[in-house]
């Protein structure tokens, strides 16, 4: 996949982005981050009509033989592409991107994860990891969108590089399934902090897998966004430090913990359990995404010229 009138993805270069040292948390998001984001539709089993379902973005792996040519993938957690009980794999995503000329457009991608007409790569080693990779490179001058070139994948080595630790600034943008854009995608900004970095399995639904946990809310919709860390001048504590912010992806959002709450009903034996959002949500490492771009059967699928 050849890049032409792409624009590549910039976050620091801008002159005056930051001019003197500021506050991470006052600090706003640059907004080609948001560019990377497109939704994915389901088509209603009853009615027809699409329905919101989850969040994907474009990531760009640079051809080593041809350093003007990238390979574009859509990135999204693999359960978007499943049946609500991951269960089975959908037959068919729709993914909502944005158009130059004011609006947006569904393109249909067929989900197939084996064989010949392999449109779906997962995790060759990990099973656990909620993160599939889609070969996908929209009509760049029809379609409105960036990608994240492959150096702002973090590594298990950066948290040291970086001081990532509990209390660094997150945040991430996605689909609101309340409100989606009635013409064009419009993805939500929400914001949090590191919660726990472990090198143990979280246990996680029904795995145990390799994740972050943030402070911040996610929900339906959300699964598959990138999530950011935005490291501002007091990412070291005890110091500041002078320059623009670093703007690393830090993973996939695969989703939320919930908690069971009891509910009592009047005049009655049966207790009733809601579930309740507790606020932290579970993020697949970019490490996960950077393994699977770099894998054997990936790039053995990749276009040759």
């Amino acid at each position: 996949m050849k890049r032409t009138a792409l624009v590549p993805f910039l976050l620091l270069a801008a002159a005056g982005f930051v001019s003197r040292a500021r506050e991470a948390y006052a600090l706003p998001i640059p907004p080609e981050v948001k560019s990377v984001v497109a939704f994915v539709f389901v088509p209603d089993k009853e009615s027809g009509a699409f329905k919101p379902w989850g969040t994907g973005f474009f990531v760009g792996a640079k051809d080593e033989t041809n350093p003007d040519r990238f390979f574009v993938y859509l990135v999204t957690a693999k359960h978007v592409l499943q049946t609500s009980d991951q269960k089975d794999w959908l037959p068919q995503i729709f993914v909502r991107i944005n158009t130059r000329a004011g609006g947006s457009e569904m393109v249909a991608i067929p989900i197939v994860v084996s064989g010949a007409k392999q449109t779906v790569f997962l995790h060759p080693t990990d099973k656990s990891a909620d993160v599939a990779l889609i070969p996908a490179l929209p009509n760049e001058k029809h379609f409105d969108f960036k990608f994240l070139g492959q150096e702002y994948l973090t590594s298990p080595q950066d948290f040291k590089q970086l001081g990532i630790a509990e209390g660094s600034d997150v945040f991430f943008t996605g689909l609101f399934a309340p409100y989606v854009g009635a013409r064009r995608n419009f993805p939500v900004v929400r914001f949090g902090r590191v919660a726990l970095v472990t090198d143990e399995k979280v246990r996680f639904g029904d795995r145990d897998a390799d994740l972050y946990l943030v402070e911040t809310s996610s929900y339906g919709g959300n699964s598959g966004s990138p999530v950011f860390f935005f490291l501002g001048s007091d990412r070291q504590p005890g110091s500041i430090i002078l320059g623009a912010p670093v703007l690393k992806l830090a993973g996939v959002m695969s989703g939320t913990f919930l908690d069971v709450q009891p509910v009592r009903a009047v005049d009655t034996a049966r207790i009733a359990v809601s579930q309740s959002n507790v606020g932290i949500a579970a993020v697949v490492p970019a490490y996960k995404v950077w393994e699977i771009l770099t894998s054997r059967e990936l790039i053995s699928k990749r276009p040759k010229k």
